[in-house]
């Protein structure tokens, strides 16, 4: 009797537990972006609402979106660790610093390639025409001294012109400024910017203005393009959202595939939501291109991980992208 009243009494229990809903997915998604025409596709998913879209035909039902623009990625970083917010668009050195500081916790990794594009050293001293004629009269401004795209690629070109062990030679010229403003600095000639390693569009806006030029690119220092933008997201949201994180990578798959498809609609989305005064037709003349590469697809970044191992300080070290990207990135 006893053990018939306990078989009873488990089928009952077991199919209370069954009956309980799986655990809710978030119902608002925050992603954060920086400035420029590299962020094309967050824009277009943002004004077609189109994370929206494939939250809701993944049954998630209405999920509020959230858009922010930050100065650099270490600033996003900050902000990814803090739960502020869920996706983010990072360079390779961002990346490379937040996956080392949150293993083992949070585990952030690279979900998707964003694009692939060239960075620009721009100069506008007729006296400069290597890093060798660089003087202590002089500021380079990137995003973030030590930290971004720009900071590290200029390492990069330091060892090669001065030698291993001389990467860091130029760095104390760097000084952290926004792109915007970079580029008022860079076409006003204010504030004593000498040179700015900058992206599109405002590479391209500096070198319409006389005496300013192109010294050297990403390309140069590396050999071949590089993805100049990851996005990242946290493990744990990845764990806990599969629905809306697969939503999130399936509407940037659709925004990628119209910037490929419409250029037209590509420059006046960004246009709109960037507020860039930049006319159209400039636009157009960038996204259609050849060396701007608009894709998901990650391309080969080890040799900048391999440089930043080597001479960065990072508890963990690693030794290819593999380890710092979700299987679906490495496709």
């Amino acid at each position: 009797m006893k053990r018939g009243l306990l078989f009873v009494g488990a089928v009952a229990l077991l199919g209370l537990i069954q009956s309980e809903p799986a655990a809710a997915e978030a119902t608002k998604l925050r992603a954060a972006k920086q400035y420029g025409l590299g962020y094309v596709q967050y824009m277009i998913m943002e004004d077609q609402k189109l994370v929206e879209k494939h939250a809701k035909a993944a049954g998630l039902g209405d999920i509020a979106v959230e858009w922010n623009t930050f100065r650099s990625s270490d600033v996003m970083n900050d902000a990814l660790i803090s739960g502020n917010v869920d996706f983010v668009s990072l360079g390779v050195p961002g990346l490379m610093t937040i996956w080392d500081r949150t293993k083992g916790t949070v585990d952030v990794k690279g979900a998707s390639g964003l694009n692939a594009l060239p960075l620009a050293l721009m100069v506008r001293d007729e006296n400069i025409n290597g890093l060798r004629d660089f003087n202590e009269n002089h500021r380079i401004a990137v995003p973030a001294v030590k930290v971004s795209n720009q900071a590290i690629l200029l390492q990069m070109a330091a060892e090669k012109e001065f030698g291993v062990g001389n990467h860091t030679k130029l760095d104390h010229l760097t000084v952290t400024m926004a792109h915007p403003d970079a580029t008022i600095a860079m076409i006003t000639g204010n504030k004593d910017i000498t040179a700015n390693f900058s992206s599109i569009p405002y590479q391209q806006r500096q070198a319409k203005t006389p005496g300013i030029r192109r010294l050297m690119t990403s390309t140069d220092i590396l050999g071949a393009p590089f993805s100049f933008n990851i996005v990242a997201t946290t493990s744990k949201f990845r764990t806990e959202n599969p629905k809306l994180y697969k939503a999130f990578l399936d509407a940037l798959k659709e925004a990628t595939e119209i910037v490929s498809n419409n250029k037209q609609l590509a420059a006046e989305t960004y246009l709109k939501i960037s507020k860039d005064k930049m006319p159209i037709e400039e636009v157009l003349e960038l996204l259609n291109d050849p060396e701007h590469e608009f894709t998901t697809k990650v391309t080969p970044i080890d040799t900048m991980i391999q440089f930043m191992a080597r001479t960065g300080n990072f508890k963990n070290k690693p030794t290819s992208a593999s380890e710092l990207l979700f299987p679906e990135a490495q496709q």
